[in-house]
């Protein structure tokens, strides 16, 4: 029998170091097909690339690129609006043409940057029930909240505000999110609160869920990089304790009250730097950053420029617990949004401050493996801080099996391979 074809259209694709690089590989591994991949091109990330090397799935991805990932994506610092829009238009005609002429089975598109999926419509607009096309969003675009963030927008400049408008327009344009729920066969989304926030926002909300596939975050348990993420070391609990961050702090993932929390800690204990220590390995928002100098936090809470991957991972494993920072809605409203980082910091147990909302895919990941999480509430933070300095330990007896590749996207894998007459 003759193995489905793919191609996939996914901005920039592995071994480039994005969160969705990489959740597209793990959703594609496993098909039993031949992939073509249209990419962006980027730097590629040597930890990724020497996990690739290793994984036999890699060999039948063929890779071309068309166009730079900084060609493609405008940024307020080169300011390339016009030239960002020339290349997401070239990318995204050249993905189509080769869609529309090549014999493939099914078209897979992915968000962020979301244009993709104007180059899987084009395709699934002129081949109809000649091709199946799967989309996968790892974050809503209609009615995002974090294209409401009005703290944060009212600290941008005239320029910053400009170029926000821009980005939101041309990379996470809820159009985009519309088509797919109108025209594509399958909607992939990474956890139920994404599903369901988007549903809700579909045009045929009923319609919407039935095309709808929840694929939960997941590891390679071949890779080792997810080998020694698993492999639990015990931790000399030596002092000062470091609790560590990887991501950006930005939008709705507020800490201005666990900064608050922790200058409480320090001013009833002056030499909490010798005790614990924070660490954020990322961008971090200016506002904070003052904060944290008003303050005089800079002992306690240090930040740091983001790192590879492979890099991320080490730093993860060498500290001493970690901290979850989730997006805070207002009024404690339900929020779609998963940290990529969640998957990690569960394969590592460690012990963990978990800042987030009770209605947060997060707060019900977690507390199933027996993570206490915490509000957004500067008497529970500090709380949670001195029971961290006291008695820094983790659950132990977490079955993650859900959480492995072929576990996790079987479903997904199916309809991948499955005959377009099935």
């Amino acid at each position: 029998m003759r193995k489905n074809r793919i191609l996939v259209i996914p901005g920039a694709f592995v071994p480039v170091n994005d969160t969705v690089t990489l959740l597209s590989y793990k959703h594609l591994r496993g098909a039993d097909a031949e992939i073509d991949v249209i990419a962006l091109e980027g730097t590629p990330d040597e930890g990724i690339r020497k996990n690739l090397e290793q994984d036999e799935a890699w060999k039948k991805f063929h890779v071309e690129t068309c166009c730079r990932y900084d060609q493609a994506v405008a940024t307020l610092q080169k300011k390339n609006v016009i030239s960002g829009i020339f290349y997401t238009l070239k990318y995204c005609l050249t993905a189509a043409k080769k869609g529309i002429e090549g014999d493939y089975d099914v078209i897979y598109t992915s968000s962020i940057p979301a244009f993709t999926h104007l180059a899987g419509y084009w395709i699934k607009k002129k081949k109809g029930d000649r091709v199946r096309w799967i989309a996968s969003f790892s974050d809503p675009l209609i009615r995002s909240p974090y294209k409401k963030d009005e703290e944060s927008f009212r600290e941008y400049s005239l320029l910053e505000k400009i170029g926000f408008f821009v980005y939101i327009g041309i990379y996470m344009n809820g159009g985009y999110e519309k088509i797919c729920q109108k025209a594509a066969d399958h909607v992939v989304t990474i956890c139920e609160e994404q599903r369901d926030f988007m549903c809700a926002h579909a045009p045929d909300p009923r319609q919407a869920r039935q095309k709808s596939l929840v694929v939960p975050l997941n590891y390679i348990r071949q890779w080792p990089l997810y080998q020694q993420l698993l492999q639990r070391e015990t931790t000399p609990r030596h002092r000062p304790l470091v609790f560590a961050h990887f991501g950006r702090i930005y939008g709705l993932r507020k800490i201005d009250r666990l900064l608050e929390a922790i200058r409480q800690c320090k001013e009833d204990n002056p030499n909490l730097a010798r005790e614990i220590v924070f660490v954020q390995v990322g961008q971090i928002l200016p506002r904070y950053l003052d904060q944290i100098r008003r303050d005089h936090l800079e002992d306690c809470f240090q930040v740091r420029d983001k790192v590879s991957y492979e890099q991320a991972m080490a730093q993860m494993k060498q500290s001493d617990g970690l901290l979850l920072l989730d997006t805070i809605m207002p009024d404690d409203q339900i929020q779609p949004y998963l940290p990529s980082k969640s998957l990690e910091y569960l394969l590592l147990r460690k012990p963990l401050l978990i800042l987030t909302t009770p209605k947060s895919p997060v707060y019900r990941l977690f507390t199933r493996y027996g993570y206490p999480c915490v509000m957004n509430d500067v008497a529970q933070l500090k709380q949670r801080i001195q029971q961290l300095i006291a008695y820094p330990e983790a659950p132990d007896s977490a079955d993650l099996s859900a959480l492995e590749n072929e576990e996790a996207t079987r479903e997904l894998v199916r309809l991948l391979s499955q005959p377009l007459d099935a």
